[in-house]
């Protein structure tokens, strides 16, 4: 191996922790300026989402000469049209639903304690669970309230609770605050793109501009296939469910749709809860039927709609995903798993740029690839392509800039293929030479 040459697992792993530092360090400041954030990033994230999503309408209606304060009502209109129309086809079926679930949730609380009785009976164990006495468990309250450590465990359960109606409000702010900023970024995209790109010098513009293009890339991708790959998982389910006779079939469906937006974790949620269903209206026969239809809509997930719809967007190793929600789980909660896979590979992005032009026997090792694949590209090489103005955030590019002139007493280079040259592949014509006759001195 020449010197400064790195082995393929030697690149990994660099790759690896330089990947991890970043995210380390993301997740340290997004820990410091935690608070200071808490209200501003939900609805700027549901802007973004729904800028991704409806971006695409607004630049094909401004194609046709259409304005883009039109097309951004259109696309609104029809966003805010579709998310009504399925409230109202899957609105009165799925309360219902829910109400039902919860009128006969003592009863299947109670089938439960009967079930686990008549099966730890079974197997020789006796566990006592009687009726409750009412005056008994009165007491056992009070001198449950007398312990300090069990007052101290009380409230801390119901500071859990104050957290989540504060998440469920931040929640709600975010879907009401979060399409006017959409709609004033969808509406303004060209002059906001032109602000940024003032900010940015000259010299950095075609680097900035290639990396934002792949992370918008990896993170609108992401975004875009994740809605549809979770509205496949919960229409599928529910269709699956409601044809072997589960009931509540259709809360099912939701909820392992809205959970398969968590990677890994989500489908064995919807699972755990739909065969706990089954074993307490049915029993084991409904149970295993039910993991089968799950295991047949996961595999249609995971073979034909995700490769189809996601390709290979993320780029992420199983493990580090696992990690990151690992992580941003136990830091940030709900929120913190939906986002931790998208920030994770914005961060594998930057890694990347960052190791293929900042390192020196890193670029050398670039530089060495065949000139035709894609990662061999320089990355601070202008872009032939550049993006139009109204390209959603990362994804704008500057025009490649008209070549300075020549400077004063300087000719101006000849360029075969130029206006006024010749064309390519034609031999210059020479130009025609002045002969002079020298006069012999007298």
């Amino acid at each position: 191996m020449a010197t400064g040459e790195l082995t393929r697992l030697q690149r990994i792993t660099y790759r690896v922790w330089l990947t991890v530092g970043l995210v380390l360090l993301g997740a340290a400041l997004l820990w410091v300026l935690a608070r200071p954030l808490a209200v501003v990033v939900p609805p700027l994230l549901v802007a973004l989402i729904i800028v991704y999503l409806l971006n695409p309408i607004v630049s094909g209606l401004n194609r046709i000469k259409i304005p883009r304060l039109i097309g951004t009502l259109v696309a609104l209109a029809l966003f805010i049209g579709a998310l009504f129309g399925l409230g109202a086809a899957v609105g009165p079926p799925l309360t219902e639903q829910v109400g039902t679930f919860a009128d006969e949730l003592p009863e299947l609380g109670q089938q439960l304690t009967d079930n686990a009785n008549e099966w730890l009976a079974g197997v020789g164990i006796d566990v006592g669970v009687d009726a409750i006495d009412p005056a008994a468990a009165a007491e056992e309250a009070q001198e449950f309230l007398a312990d300090p450590e069990s007052r101290g465990a009380l409230f801390q359960l119901l500071g859990g609770l104050s957290g989540l109606a504060t998440g469920v409000v931040t929640l709600g702010l975010a879907i009401v605050v979060g399409p006017f900023i959409a709609a004033y970024l969808l509406w303004d995209l060209p002059r906001v793109r032109r602000w940024v790109q003032g900010l940015l010098p000259p010299s950095h513009r075609a680097e900035v501009n290639k990396v934002g293009r792949q992370l918008s890339e990896v993170v609108g991708g992401y975004i875009r296939g994740q809605l549809i790959v979770a509205a496949y998982v919960g229409i599928a389910t529910s269709i699956g469910l409601a044809i072997v006779g589960l009931p509540f079939w259709l809360v099912l469906g939701v909820v392992a749709g809205v959970t398969n937006l968590v990677p890994l974790v989500g489908p064995f949620i919807a699972g755990a809860l739909g065969v706990g269903i089954a074993l307490l209206t049915d029993g084991v026969g409904l149970a295993l039927v039910v993991v089968a239809v799950m295991t047949i809509v996961q595999q249609g997930d995971n073979q034909i709609v995700s490769p189809l719809v996601m390709g290979r967007t993320v780029r992420l190793h199983p493990l580090v995903v696992l990690l990151a929600l690992l992580v941003a789980g136990t830091l940030y909660g709900i929120f913190g798993l939906i986002v931790a896979v998208p920030i994770v590979a914005a961060a594998n992005v930057l890694a990347g740029h960052f190791w293929r032009t900042r390192v020196p026997w890193a670029r050398g090792e670039a530089a060495s690839r065949s000139a035709g694949s894609d990662d061999a590209t320089p990355d601070d090489a202008t872009p032939d392509d550049a993006a139009p103005d109204d390209a959603p955030p990362g994804e704008w590019s500057t025009p490649a800039e008209a070549p300075a002139g020549p400077s004063p007493g300087e000719a101006a280079p000849i360029e075969h293929g130029a206006p006024g040259g010749t064309d390519a592949g034609e031999v210059p014509a020479r130009p025609p030479v002045t002969r002079t006759r020298s006069t012999p001195p007298q």
